[in-house]
């Protein structure tokens, strides 16, 4: 069994503190959005059970055991924090499961909460209701409740929230019934530009701080366990606002992606989607890099020092560099200010690990950092594919694709404009102890590739084309814009894909959605077949590749296909 490192124990006591633990239970401080009944490795044990064994390693030294499964039986809501308890026995399970029948257990919530409570202090009986309301059961308790008003400024409070219910949607009524209401505990209606349906979405401000009842195993014996209330929760009602609790959630939610141990680079935060306007923030080893779009965030220089030092405190980075960079309509990037460091002592570059790929890249460049983040899961997507066959990396950048595929055994070739963006893929292919012969760097328009190419008869089994939303050229002197040329560039390519061979297309104009690409795969084929010297093509769409999790907060950014050309 693999030993669990020293890395991954830090971040799960970070993250997931345990609470108690012996023979019969288990129990740990559940941050936000944090599902710990998923495996955050595929095919790995759940993230509760690495809990366990980075416990017992702690412990012993020795190997972790992740084979102990793990009964739930109290949970937050999924987007709540506190305390989660789980079985370690059937016999546990079902004792706890008698005395939550006969009302054995109490729950102590702690909340962000709007409104005007008549008191700091209110009890509430399961008979009270409003006789005017839809229905006396609909607004009454089924356990009574105690409500305690802990913080306030003018409307906003840190409330506590004391009943023997369990069910959310108790809680929920116990403070309605106290004149409150649970900060983020509303439908928001938010409407995508490619998607036609309405999505709803709720995340409630509130933490179950204890849960206290008798240890079925030991007579006498209390158990009170207490996660203790998230220090942004004061701060929210303090200032007015939850950025701290947004800033947490998010690298929270981001836990599975932290602990893997082939990757060090990822994005923390993803603007409003993640409720902070116009922030983003990405991780490379320990580096960190904000950007603040212009226009859209809405804070100062003393909120990003402040973000800065937030994630300096959580993540120990070295380093921390601040870019501002104007948005432009189109999902493209206007004119930035140079990038500015805010925190440590400047790099010029890092290596870093993506899937077990090392890159260099330069993180106080912008957005020439020479790494796309996004498409970590695609690398490694690719490379499965081009596993001892022949690659095809048009606009290749760094050649972040090729040097993944290369690891597998490919034959690569590499296409882009920028000689400097040529050698710094060189560069990464030796990072990777990767010898170049066998590797082929050109440096040539992509149009003017496919003549040369075609002329020599080569042929691809994988083909990645991944262009940029718009690019103007001096030589050769042409504009690429890829609601316009995409269909021709898949075209060209067309002639050197063997039968049976996959291309990957993909896309970072936000405004196309990925039924569009798959059309201009489709025009793409007719094109080619209308062509003097085509040929027929049929295609089929074998992946629409989501995102990787710390991407996923942004769903317009989920423009990648694969298809198989016969």
């Amino acid at each position: 069994m693999k030993q669990i490192s020293k890395h991954t124990r830090g971040l799960l006591k970070d993250f997931v503190p345990i609470l108690f633990a012996d023979e019969h239970y288990f129990a740990v401080a559940k941050p936000p959005r944090v599902d710990l009944e998923t495996a955050p490795r595929k095919h790995g044990p759940r993230l509760i059970e690495l809990v366990v064994g980075a416990s017992k390693s702690a412990k012993t030294g020795s190997k972790d055991d992740t084979s102990e499964r793990l009964k739930a039986l109290i949970l937050p809501e999924r987007h709540a924090s506190g305390v989660a308890l789980f079985a370690r026995t059937d016999e546990a399970a079902h004792r706890f499961a008698g005395m939550a029948r006969s009302g054995k257990l109490q729950f102590s919530h702690v909340a962000v909460t709007k409104g005007k409570p008549p008191r700091t202090k209110i009890a509430i009986k399961p008979e009270r209701g409003d006789s005017k309301s839809s229905g006396r059961g609909k607004n009454s308790l089924k356990e009574p409740a105690r409500i305690e008003v802990l913080d306030s400024k003018q409307e906003r409070h840190v409330a506590r929230c004391v009943t023997r219910a369990a069910a959310f949607e108790e809680i929920r009524k116990a403070f309605r019934l106290a004149g409150l209401s649970i900060d983020g505990d509303e439908f928001v209606t938010t409407q995508h530009r490619d998607v036609s349906k309405t999505k709803w979405q709720r995340k409630p401000l509130v933490h179950l701080e204890q849960l206290d009842f008798p240890h079925p195993f030991k007579s006498g014996g209390q158990l009170n366990l207490r996660a203790t209330i998230p220090g942004p929760f004061a701060a929210a009602v303090r200032t007015g606002s939850i950025r701290e609790v947004n800033l947490y959630s998010a690298l929270s939610v981001r836990l599975p992606a932290l602990l893997e141990e082939d990757s060090d680079c990822m994005r923390l935060f993803s603007g409003r989607h993640e409720g902070i306007s116009g922030l983003l923030a990405d991780k490379y080893a320990d580096v960190i890099v904000l950007e603040a779009q212009r226009g859209k965030f809405q804070g100062n220089d003393e909120d990003l020092r402040d973000i800065a030092a937030w994630y300096v405190q959580h993540l120990d980075a070295q380093t921390v560099y601040l870019k501002r960079s104007a948005k432009l309509s189109d999902g493209a990037t206007g004119k930035d200010q140079p990038i500015e460091l805010i925190h440590g002592k400047s790099v010029d570059e890092v290596s870093v690990l993506s899937k077990g790929t090392k890159f260099i890249v330069k993180p106080g460049q912008g957005l020439s950092s020479g790494l796309f983040l996004d498409h970590r899961e695609n690398r490694a997507r690719v490379a499965r594919l081009a596993n001892g066959k022949k690659l095809l990396n048009l606009f290749a950048y760094t050649c972040g694709f090729s040097v993944a595929a290369a690891r597998e055994g490919a034959a690569t070739t590499s296409v882009d404009l920028s000689i400097p963006s040529l050698e710094w893929g060189k560069r990464n292919f030796a990072e990777n102890g990767i010898d170049l012969d066998g590797h082929v760097f050109i440096c040539s328009d992509a149009f003017d590739y496919f003549k040369r190419a075609t002329r020599q008869k080569k042929r691809f089994d994988v083909i990645v084309i991944d262009p940029p939303s718009f690019a103007r050229t001096k030589k050769p002197k042409r504009t690429f814009e890829v609601r316009k040329n995409l269909v021709d560039l898949i075209a060209g390519a067309l002639p050197l894909l063997t039968r049976g061979g996959h291309m990957l297309v993909a896309t970072n104009h936000r405004e196309l959605p990925i039924g569009w690409l798959i059309e201009q795969v489709e025009y793409a084929c007719d094109k080619y077949a209308a062509a003097p010297d085509g040929a027929s093509r049929s295609v089929q769409i074998t992946s629409k590749p989501k995102l990787p999790l710390d991407f996923s907060a942004d769903r317009a950014l989920q423009k990648t296909i694969i298809a198989r050309f016969e």
